[in-house]
């Protein structure tokens, strides 16, 4: 997905749903120096906020992260199936 100011809650209710159907590897490199070590306990969090501040602009970096993350997830081949 690219970098959007907002999100929709759809777009939101979306995301959180395929994480919440999806069984994933822990642990993500993104490159960059950006490393997950423990998605399990990090994505909670990151789609609290999302859920929350949709359509808060400051927001919208953490927001898109999080899309990011599933993106890479499964570029990596790091799905390891629905629930």
């Amino acid at each position: 997905m690219e970098y959007k100011p907002t999100y929709t809650k759809e777009e939101v209710d979306e995301l959180e749903h395929w994480f919440d159907t999806h069984t994933y590897e822990t642990e993500l490199d993104m490159g960059s120096g950006l490393h997950i070590a423990d998605l399990r306990n990090t994505l909670p969090q990151m789609l609290h906020v999302a859920r929350t501040k949709y359509d808060n602009r400051t927001f919208s970096g953490q927001i898109h992260l999080t899309f990011k993350i599933r993106e890479e997830l499964i570029k990596q081949n790091k799905v390891t199936g629905e629930k």
